[in-house]
Parts: structure tokens; sequence; C-alpha cells
């Protein structure tokens, strides 16, 4: 049998889930291989208890996410059945009842591509999750050219550290050793280029799970664990992915599925960075146009309370408290654009003629191309909504907005939240050619065009919070203001 691929078009438009479901497609594919390989007894029956584990583990992530949705309970149930009938494989290949057979793995691939595609997407999509359309032959994002990298090795035996080496120096990686958690802590304090860590658990001094929190707490930039457990039982994975590891291996340790491992902590890092070179680009963009000072941050500030007074009283709505952090997150990127607009026009202390405005309208579309063409590249779901938001921020409710004419709901609602938020923060602020409206002219404004410029229930939730954004306006103000 021929392994399966993960492609962009299974992507339910949250990192978190996309890249689970990606671990769940290359435990699958582990089978396959096993099976490929006649190697049954050696990898089979630990793979299967493997592939029940993180099922267990990803399902509970991903209810986390549907808990409002109506169809809860049934997708519950679902993943309840799921692992039963795996378990049920798992019962009859441990007594020699059963071989794993092509029609097993076939129901488990199907099964998996089509719970995403038939029902995940939809529940994702309905809490307004929806993707970007994808060619479902672009294989990019699981091809790109990954680099050796610096990992950390923990545990406290020699004989195992050696083992691990061995087989990941052989992959070109630079490779660092550390006997217990407390030795593993002042390395990476003392070598910040180290981004992925593989811990034991059971080790004297500090134990992995106590080595996980430190590093998730002490941490200036992410680092990819994963654990290593002696297949006692789930609890131990359960715990340590708790406690913030990514991803874990149970011995005996196979050197390909190591090196799977790796590869796949190695595009999550890859992903990380890419947003980081996004956000500097944001910042360049601000730079260069007159709207400098806490602009930014303003606009961060403001989406935040517009979302999560969405997410918590207007549960009809459908946005989760996830997505309102991710639109926040992402909203210093709506006019990254600009950096496509010729500094006449960008810098033009005055009114811009009929002309220098088509040219500057263009930088909603030069932003959202930018950001399409790198999300197409790398698969980032934070790169979608910043699409979502760059591309369209300048929509109006009634449908005369640029560039593409969206009116209504038919206008991402990350675009419609940016929309109030930039529109309420280029109100209160000076400019070369205007002098800072108060808070007052500027909820009129806003006020007279609700239905018009803003989706009328923004509007109502931006005067439920208007203290929040008078005190966020006072607290981040520029100096010469």
């Amino acid at each position: 049998m021929e392994p399966v691929l993960w492609k962009d078009s299974f992507s339910v438009g949250v990192k978190e889930v996309d890249l689970q479901h990606q671990k769940l497609f290359s435990i699958v594919n582990e089978l396959i291989a096993g099976k490929n390989s006649h190697k049954e007894k050696e990898i089979i029956g630990k793979v299967l208890k493997e592939l029940v584990d993180y099922t267990v583990y990803h399902f509970s992530t991903e209810e986390n996410f549907f808990k409002m949705h109506p169809g809860f309970r049934k997708h519950r149930g679902i993943h309840k059945n799921f692992v039963d009938k795996v378990s049920g494989f798992i019962s009859d290949f441990n007594s020699g009842k059963a071989k794993l057979s092509s029609e097993i793995l076939n129901f488990l691939i199907d099964w998996l591509k089509a719970h995403i595609l038939d029902m995940d997407k939809n529940y994702f999509e309905q809490l307004h999750y929806s993707c970007l359309k994808v060619d479902d032959g672009d294989n990019r994002f699981l091809d790109m050219d990954l680099t050796s990298a610096r990992i950390l090795i923990v545990d406290d035996a020699m004989d195992q550290r050696f083992l691990l080496k061995t087989v990941l120096e052989q992959e070109g990686h630079d490779v660092m050793e550390a006997a217990n958690g407390a030795e593993a802590l002042h390395i990476c304090q003392d070598n910040p280029d180290i981004r992925i860590v593989v811990t034991d658990i059971n080790m004297p001094v500090m134990d992995g799970y106590e080595l996980i929190k430190s590093l998730r707490q002490q941490q200036s930039h992410y680092i990819y664990i994963i654990v290593i457990t002696s297949g006692d039982g789930s609890k131990s994975v359960i715990k340590a992915l708790s406690a913030g590891a990514d991803d874990f291996l149970s011995k005996p340790i196979v050197p390909q599925e190591l090196n799977l491992r790796i590869r796949g902590g190695q595009r999550l890092i890859s992903l990380e960075s890419q947003d980081e070179l996004i956000f500097s680009m944001a910042k360049l963009s601000d730079y260069r146009s007159l709207e400098t000072g806490k602009h930014l941050e303003r606009v961060r500030a403001y989406t935040y309370e517009i979302g999560m007074y969405m997410a918590l009283h207007h549960s009809e709505k459908k946005l989760t408290r996830q997505m309102a952090e991710e639109i926040s997150k992402v909203s210093p990127m709506h006019d990254i654009g600009k950096v496509g607009i010729e500094d006449k026009i960008l810098t033009k202390p005055g009114r811009l003629t009929h002309e220098e405005f088509e040219i500057m309208k263009t930088h909603s579309k030069i932003g959202g191309d930018l950001i399409s063409d790198i999300y197409l590249k790398t698969g980032s779901p934070s790169l979608r909504v910043a699409f979502e938001l760059t591309m369209y921020h300048h929509e109006k409710w009634d449908g005369t907005g640029y560039p593409a004419g969206l009116s209504g709901t038919g206008i991402p609602i990350a675009a419609r939240i940016m929309a109030l938020a930039d529109v309420y923060d280029a109100l209160t602020s000076k400019r070369v050619y205007k002098d800072a409206f108060s808070h007052e002219k500027s909820k009129q404004i806003i006020v007279e065009d609700k239905g018009i410029h803003f989706d009328p229930d923004l509007v109502d939730i931006f005067l439920a919070i208007e203290e929040k954004f008078i005190q966020l306006k006072n607290v981040l103000s520029d100096n010469d203001e």
C-alpha cells in the first residue's frame, strides 16, 4: 500500500488541529510501512496503541472548539465510536485473532479523510474557520526544504542518548546532550538556537514533566518538545502533552519514526519563523506611513475587545474565543500592502487626489496577494486569517467598499472587525491633514455608518464596550496627542 499524503485541502483553519491531523496521517503511514515490511510483531502492535492514545488526545483538543456547536454531541459520539472500533482492532491483533489487513488500513485511511473533509471542515467553517481554496495536488507544504537543526537530547541513560544522537547526526543535525532536566534548562538558556528538545520522562534531579513546564514558562521563543515514553500506558503521554509537550515517541525508538517527528517539529518552527517575518514587514510598512506611534498596538487591542465580546456574549454568531484571539494577533498586518505604495503618495502631507487615492486603494490587494502567496507555501492558518483581514478590511457592509465590493456577511468576520477598529483609530488619531477627533464625534460617525460602512452588530458591540475603547485610547495614546 502507498502512504497517504496530507494535502492543504485537509486544513480546517486551526494550526493546532491541523498539526494533530497530520500526526494521525503519519501514524497511519507507520502502520502501512509496518505491513509492507512484514514487521507486524515488532511495529504494528505498538503503533496501533499509539494511534488510539493520540486519537483520544486529538479528539479532546478538537472537542474544545466544538462545545458551542449544536452538533457537538453527535460529533463526540462519532469520535467515541471510532476509538472503540480501533481498540477492537488492537484486541484482535494482540490475541492473535486477526492480522493488520489491507481492509483495516483502508478503513483507517478512508475514515480519517472523510471525517476531516466531510465533517471537521464543515464544523470549523460554521465556527468561522473557513479556509482558502487550494489545489488538492499542491503538496509544497510537505516538501519544504528543511535544513539541519540544533537538537537537545535529554536522558539519564547514556546508551539511549548515544542511540538518538547517532540517528540524528546521520541526518545532519547538530546534537547536544543533557543527563537530566536541570542540566537541559541551563543548556537551553546558554544556546537559544536550540529549537527542538527530545526528552525522557523519568530522570533524576528534574524529570521530563518539570522540564516541559519550565521550558514553557521561561522560553523567549517556541521550543518543539518530543517526549519519549516507556509504553507504560497512555497516562504518561496525556500528562506530558498536557504539560506542554508537542509530540511523543514510544520505546523502543524506531530511527525512521524519530526522523519523521523531527521533521514535523521543523515544519512548525518554520511556520513560526514565517509569521515573525510577516509581522516585521507589517511594522516596516507602518514606519513608512504617517500612521506611526502606537497605531498597531491600538488596533490589536480594539480588535481583541470586539472579538472577545462577540465570542462571550453572542454565541449565536459562532465566533470562538480562539478565533477572536487570532484576529487580534494578526491585526497589525492589515496595512502590510503599503510597502508597495510609493512614498510620495504614502507620506503626502495633505489629502490625496482622485488618482492618488485610486493608487492608495491598491494596498489592500497588494497585501492580500502577498500573504496569500506565503500562505499557500506554508499552510499557516494564522496567515489565512491575516489574508482575509488584509484583503477585505476596506469592504463596506452595503457593498460600496474595495477591492472586491463584498457586502454584508459576505465580508469575512475578521475584516469586518478590523474595519471598525481601524476607522475608530484613524478618527481619534492626529494626522498631518487633520486633528484627532474626540471619542464622541468618532462615535457619532460610526453610528451614522451603521449598516452602511459597518456591520450593525459590531456597532452595537462597540457601543456596549465604548468605555473600554476610551480607556485603551488613553493608555496607548501617542505622545503628541
